[in-house]
């Protein structure tokens, strides 16, 4: 596919053919510019490294969605074995609370892409960082906010999706054990965003893998063993606190690469 930008003089006047091609001349014209697409037989060729790279780039969002099917099978499984129907509803609920969470920290983590990648791009990698930092830290805000509501208010929340008196012994536990470090979950997302911005997307990968399933399946059958049918409920806020550490780690070396280079792309300037 080529791209061919040509000038076109947006008023009549007596420079001829000679002032349409001159684009120096058409600037001072006030003139507009005709954007000409020709798709050719390449464009449709197969790029194996691209194609590589834009499975590798989405490869953790992948493992995100098709974990989430496979979590939703164990957990019922679990809450059948230690408790009931009664428990299968309540995990309905947390279910439905946690998308509150997910839906503003992935609306923040897409928001960043651009501005991190064309940051990262330019080389402009103290932005990067800031950008990532900040957008942090609105996430966790707005995710503390729903943390509030489950902490302090969850017979509320239960008896707003009509649980009984039996869901309400289950579930004010099984609610605020849950949710008890959410917070946390904004910037683990941010997190998996970001190193996909910047075309790195194995420790996205590998975050998202451990946190989901290495992590939170061998839990939710281990916990329970020792805590009855709360470990079921402890298994997720244990997996987000190791993927928490996992990521501040990942982060930390990533920030000292970018400013070892940008320290060292500085140096060659001065010299």
């Amino acid at each position: 596919m080529e791209v061919n930008i040509r000038p076109r003089l947006s008023h009549s006047n007596s420079f001829g053919n000679d002032a349409e091609k001159d684009t120096a001349g058409c600037r001072a014209l006030d003139c507009k510019y005709i954007v000409i697409v020709e798709i050719k037989k390449e464009t449709f060729s197969f790029n194996f490294e691209l194609s590589k790279k834009i499975i590798s780039c989405g490869f953790a969002f992948w493992i995100a969605q098709m974990a989430m099917g496979l979590i939703s099978l164990v957990y019922n499984s679990q809450l059948g074995k230690y408790g009931s129907d009664t428990a299968i509803s309540v995990y309905a609920v947390v279910a439905s609370i946690m998308t509150f969470v997910i839906m503003p920290a992935s609306g923040i983590s897409q928001g960043i892409q651009p501005i991190v990648g064309n940051n990262f791009g330019a080389g402009n990698y103290k932005r990067v960082m800031a950008t990532l930092y900040q957008a942090s830290a609105f996430s966790v805000g707005v995710t503390c906010v729903i943390w509030f509501i489950v902490m302090f208010f969850p017979e509320a929340l239960l008896l707003a999706f009509g649980a009984s008196e039996e869901m309400l012994e289950i579930g004010v536990a099984g609610l605020r054990t849950n949710f008890c470090i959410t917070p946390i979950l904004g910037f683990v997302m941010l997190v998996t965003t970001f190193f996909q911005s910047i075309a790195k997307p194995i420790p996205s990968i590998v975050i998202t893998f451990l946190r989901q399933i290495l992590f939170l399946i061998p839990f939710i059958y281990v916990f329970p063993m020792l805590l009855d049918i709360n470990g079921i409920f402890v298994a997720q806020p244990v997996s987000d606190a190791l993927a928490l550490i996992l990521s501040i780690v990942l982060v930390v070396r990533e920030q000292r690469q970018l400013y070892s280079g940008e320290s060292n792309h500085l140096n060659k300037a001065i010299l």
